[in-house]
């Protein structure tokens, strides 16, 4: 097992070494703004001094060819085109999370969440658990929503103080998450069962090579919130 981690660190290594070699030879600046960015150049160094780790600084660079500031020449012979034969209207777009009784003393909808996850936890070979973005079938179904913080949650937010702070009566609680195709049209919901909070933070997202809920290269603020339930189905349409 060591000799295999030894291995694997040795190719990651030298995996990221060809991927700067490869851009210092082949990365072109755009004719708009020819200078690679001075924190792209900060994150090298600090790669290099091991205050980042490789995969933060190739996620970096991941961003730059994202955003057309550098561009890899690739030989046509070797460009795929990558379509989908679905529309937007088609293809999902958009979720709608229906609280039931427990969360509040009534019902409440809020459209105005931007990630959602179904997850499962899986300890490594350390005991710590890692999250993934699924649910696990033997696990105890859990999901996480995030968001930009905003009026229209304020039913939440409540419902998080009143499982905090236990200031008033509470009892486990359904929710439904409808995932929407672009034309409004449910194409499944997860239904969860006697779900309850377990967790919730106001954060600021200041990696501006990360995804952007807003799409603006600037920090901003985010909220999480996730749940534990003890049952769940799949409903489709």
């Amino acid at each position: 097992m060591n000799d295999m981690k030894k291995f694997q660190k040795k190719f990651s290594v030298i995996f990221t070494i060809t991927i700067i070699g490869f851009l210092g030879f082949s990365i072109t600046a755009s004719a708009a703004d020819s200078a690679i960015p001075e924190w792209i150049k900060n994150n090298a160094k600090w790669w290099s001094d091991g205050s980042i780790t490789e995969t933060d600084y190739i996620k970096s660079l991941e961003y730059l060819i994202v955003q057309g500031v550098i561009q890899i020449p690739i030989p046509i012979a070797e460009v795929t085109a990558a379509q989908t034969p679905l529309s937007d209207d088609e293809r999902a777009q958009s979720f709608v999370v229906r609280f039931h009784d427990g969360m509040i003393e009534k019902p409440f909808v809020i459209d105005t969440f931007i990630k959602f996850e179904a997850t499962s936890s899986q300890p490594t070979e350390d005991g710590f658990p890692v999250t993934s973005p699924i649910y696990t079938f033997r696990d105890d179904p859990e999901f996480m929503l995030e968001s930009l913080p905003s009026a229209d949650k304020q039913d939440l937010y409540r419902g998080i103080d009143r499982w905090m702070t236990k200031s008033a009566p509470v009892t486990p609680f359904d929710v439904d998450i409808e995932v929407l195709s672009g034309n409004g049209q449910i194409i499944q919901t997860w239904a969860y069962k006697s779900c309850q909070p377990t967790a919730y933070g106001t954060f600021v997202q200041d990696l501006i090579f990360y995804y952007q809920f807003v799409d603006q290269e600037k920090s901003e603020i985010r909220d999480r919130v996730t749940f534990s339930c003890t049952g769940i189905d799949l409903l489709v349409p």
